[in-house]
């Protein structure tokens, strides 16, 4: 038989309750009572810790109940200095943290004893139970992301099993362990409203530092029922509560180091988020349409905390640098424009084009696709003669391009004394832009690819728009992208769509301040992250920039497109900088290209995947580079999930209704790996280059230090 722990051996007991606002005087007051009531123990103590705020204290130590000890917090403004006061005025061995709008369950402390007996047990981490105002979560709302409301959530280990990252609404710690851990952060924890946090994160990293072999384990019976009122059930404070908990992460990396800082982050990232985007995507397929929102919130809040990491990392990088120290908090996404308001100077007008101008084709292959071929012809026989067609060849060692441009049906191209083959080693598709920019010769350089094959007044219609300009202002046109064949399903899907064809309308862009010549068309419709992703511009397989332009930007970004572990993003980040730096870009639906589109259903899902992953690495991009632009992507992350739920948005209004809907899922997916795909691709592209014994290049900046090899062909 089993016999109950006996009481006289097991630890004393502490519960610490800390409060700050008057608005929860019933449910404060409610749980010291209910803690009162379960502390058996001769010698086990309630304080109740109210933070700056006497006259709440004084209230308080009116009305709570026998037992419980009212103490003002004389430790800084904030949940930590309120907890560490708290400690200071009891002597207990086991300290226990209950939220002051967290009620706990019959056995809650018996619960806790039964684990604590233990002596090799330092942190237990209770189990948190959301209270929802209203009686349920908001349908948008995934299980994954309880912490976000302090509450568990989906992929917490189970009962017994060790938890690195304890939710303050409910934890216990040997007071012997907290001394060794330096007690609670003051630089982390909550301060009144706003929603940082990460100090029980930091306090288990040093226990488990300084107590070898020391157990936290989770312990379900040691439970509480959490209130999670209205105002927390905004998709704004979800987004607000995921961008401090990102800069919160960052603070604790830099106390303990990445690796002990995101370990449990890295599992919850891999294994526990794409699963659940997976099944929110089922979900969609059965007729959830609870579903898509679940899993675009899944994706938006892993991009925000990543976003909030990043610029945390990124502000204590820069404060070290000019010798200052990183501060508490930050700015939360807001509101406010996507467009800058004063735009940055822009570069020099070009010369007005002439009507014979040489204009630089520059088409990238692998070699792979025996349509190149088809691609070179339809080039070289456009109806605007001063051309030279630039052929980069991104595996030279392969020996595939060599190999087609050697068939006899491609011997009129070869001898074409237009076409040069220029090698480039780093692969990539920026990394081969690139490298045709940088042997370029004409004024103008074009761009399409080795699955396209452009209209023969291509770029007859290009240059015409830019002939129109006479302050050699516009610094970039697109052209519009037709299917080549619709011979199944998957392609006529996605040219109903509407992914590449951008209409029929000429359209402009371009940032406040900036005029635009008239005659040039309309004004083109602006997405929510206007002008930071510029999707709407048009495609990167047609498109012309004046090339002193585009080579003053530095080129494309290698840690982006194509064969970089970001998959895609190029083109939309180019076009950006286009806009910031005060051009104006123009979409000519006369300049025409037509794609061979993903023929089978697999093609189509790994496109869309990619789709998703390079817009969210553009989107980390940028809010790794910190300031405004930061700020109004996060700010506009709201209108970036309407704009990909809703079914009337301009990103899902042509649709078809036979497109099935798990393609949005596996976008979802790809937005959700974007951000880490991002940083994975920086390194990546780093390691291309120094594989080739040439220099790294700059994110944004992929000229320099170029192998390059030019041939006839």
């Amino acid at each position: 038989m089993t016999h109950a722990p006996d009481a006289t051996a097991l630890p004393t007991v502490a519960v610490v309750v800390c409060a700050y606002t008057p608005l929860r005087t019933a449910s404060v007051l409610a749980a010291v009572a209910e803690a009162r009531r379960q502390c058996d123990g001769p010698a086990d103590e309630v304080v109740l810790v109210v933070d700056h705020a006497p006259a709440l204290a004084a209230e308080l130590a009116l009305t709570v109940p026998e037992g419980v000890t009212v103490v003002e917090s004389s430790g800084p403004r904030g949940l930590s200095g309120a907890r560490n006061t708290g400690v200071a005025a009891t002597s207990a061995e086991v300290l226990v943290f209950l939220d002051d709008d967290a009620l706990p369950r019959p056995g809650w402390l018996a619960g806790l004893r039964a684990v604590a007996a233990d002596p090799a047990v330092a942190v237990v981490a209770g189990a948190v139970h959301a209270a929802w105002e209203g009686g349920r979560a908001p349908r948008w709302f995934p299980a994954e992301f309880g912490w976000v409301v302090g509450c568990d959530y989906e992929g917490l280990p189970a009962d017994g099993e060790p938890v690195r990252n304890p939710i303050g609404a409910c934890m216990a710690v040997r007071r012997t362990a907290l001394a060794a851990a330096g007690g609670f952060s003051t630089e982390l924890g909550r301060v009144g409203t706003l929603p940082v946090g990460c100090e029980e994160t930091l306090m288990g990293i040093r226990v488990r530092a300084e107590i070898p072999g020391a157990r936290s384990p989770r312990a379900t019976a040691f439970a509480v029922d959490h209130t999670v009122p209205a105002a927390r059930q905004r998709l704004r404070y979800l987004l607000s509560r995921c961008w401090h908990e990102g800069r919160s992460k960052a603070q604790v990396a830099r106390a303990a180091g990445s690796e002990a800082a995101l370990s449990s982050e890295r599992g919850y990232v891999a294994r526990v988020l794409p699963r659940a985007v997976a099944r929110e995507a089922a979900a969609l397929v059965r007729g959830d349409a609870g579903g898509l929102a679940r899993g675009a919130v899944l994706v938006a809040g892993l991009g925000v905390t990543a976003s909030g990491y990043l610029a945390g990392r990124g502000a204590a990088l820069g404060r070290t640098a000019s010798g200052g120290e990183e501060g508490l908090g930050g700015a939360a996404p807001g509101r406010g424009t996507t467009t800058p308001a004063v735009p940055r100077p822009a570069s020099p007008p070009d010369a007005r084009v002439a009507p014979d101008e040489l204009v630089s084709v520059v088409v990238c292959t692998l070699g792979r696709d025996p349509r190149l071929i088809g691609t070179l012809a339809a080039v070289l026989g456009q109806t605007h003669p001063h051309l030279e067609l630039v052929l980069v060849d991104n595996d030279p060692a392969s020996g595939r391009v060599t190999a087609l441009l050697a068939d006899p049906a491609a011997a009129a191209l070869a001898a074409d004394p237009r076409l040069r083959v220029v090698a480039q080693p780093v692969r990539g598709l920026s990394a081969a832009r690139n490298a045709g920019l940088a042997t370029a010769r004409g004024a103008l350089v074009a761009y399409t690819d080795d699955d396209a094959v452009p209209d023969p007044t291509w770029l007859a219609e290009l240059l015409a728009v830019l002939r129109r300009d006479p302050s050699g202002v516009v610094a970039l046109v697109t052209g519009r992208v037709l299917a080549a064949e619709v011979a199944t399903a998957a392609q006529d899907w996605f040219e109903k769509a509407g992914v590449f064809d951008k209409g029929v309308v000429q359209t402009t862009w371009a940032v406040e301040g900036v005029p635009v010549p008239a005659g040039l068309g309309e004004p083109g419709h602006r997405s929510a992250f206007f002008p930071y992703t510029a999707g709407e511009v048009g495609s990167g397989n047609n498109m012309v920039f004046r090339t002193g332009a585009l080579r003053a930007l530095g080129g494309f970004d290698e840690a982006l497109g194509a064969g970089s572990p970001a998959q895609g993003g190029e083109d939309l980040d180019v076009f950006r900088r286009v806009l910031l730096d005060g051009r104006v870009a123009v979409y000519s639906p006369t300049a025409v290209v037509r794609h061979f589109h993903r023929d089978t259903y697999e093609a189509l899902r790994s496109q869309m995947r990619g789709y998703g992953v390079g817009m969210a690495a553009v989107l980390t991009k940028i809010v790794l580079g910190g300031g405004r632009p930061a700020r109004d992507v996060l700010g506009c992350v709201p209108r970036g999930v309407w704009t990909l739920l809703a079914p009337t948005s301009t990103k899902n209004a042509k649709k078809p209704a036979e497109m099935p809907l798990a393609l949005v899922g596996h976008e979802l997916v790809g937005y959700l790996e974007g951000p880490v795909r991002y940083l994975q691709s920086r390194r990546a592209a780093v390691q291309r280059r120094a594989a080739v014994g040439a220099a790294a290049p700059d994110a944004g900046s992929g000229l320099r230090g170029r192998p390059v090899a030019v041939a006839r062909a």
